[in-house]
């Protein structure tokens, strides 16, 4: 569930979905197979074709029906506009259903239909969200990283600054710090060296007013 602009130029509907199709069909062939395998069915070779199959249709059919509906909107929309992540939790669950919905009339009947639907469009809502949640911390982070942008560490860097080194390589921030640290000690111990003067100066005067 890819997140694209949606102010360019609308893009092709058939062989991207020939293309999720054929990855879809694969894996379901793969798996399948091992499946098939683990049952010790008779026929795993025909089970994991028509997994595959299954599979294909599932995938082409619901990256078409939302690429049709991203055109739909994208054509419907002012230019420069951008759908909001609520909107492609939507989509992506109403394609999720249909899809279901149609594999299950194709292969089995139209009470399983039902069923196909709620299950897929399920998975395509939880899909989604789940990309849209991911996709917008990924972005968090880009953007902290331009704002607040970090040298590379090295290898070396990383081993002296682990947990389990008997050495430490301090940060500019935290050399800082400790200079800091050092300079209020030393303006402490002057302000304590003061005193120890101004007491021996009234003492001195004190001698001299005696005498």
């Amino acid at each position: 569930m890819q997140s694209s602009s949606w102010s360019e130029s609308p893009k092709p509907i058939l062989v991207p979905a020939l293309k999720v199709g054929a990855a879809t069909g694969l894996a379901g062939t793969l798996a399948g197979g091992v499946i098939g395998i683990l049952r010790s069915t008779p026929h795993a070779k025909t089970f994991a074709v028509l997994t595959g199959a299954n599979t294909f249709i599932l995938g082409w059919t619901y990256w078409a029906v939302r690429s049709t509906m991203c055109r739909a909107i994208h054509d419907a929309s002012p230019p420069g506009t951008a759908i909001i992540p609520r909107d492609r939790v939507l989509i992506s669950g109403a394609s999720g259903a249909i899809a279901g919905g149609f594999l299950g009339i194709i292969l089995r009947k139209i009470s399983n239909a039902a069923p196909g639907a709620i299950v897929w469009g399920l998975v395509g809502l939880g899909g989604q969200y789940v990309y849209n949640v991911a996709d917008a911390r990924h972005t968090r982070e880009a953007i902290e990283k331009l704002e607040n942008p970090e040298p590379n560490e090295s290898i070396l860097d990383r081993a002296i600054r682990s947990k389990w080194s008997p050495v430490k390589r301090l940060t500019r921030k935290e050399y800082a710090g400790m200079l800091k640290e050092k300079l209020l000690a030393v303006e402490a111990d002057i302000a304590i060296a003061n005193e120890e003067i101004e007491k021996l100066e009234r003492r001195k005067e004190k001698s001299t007013e005696e005498k």
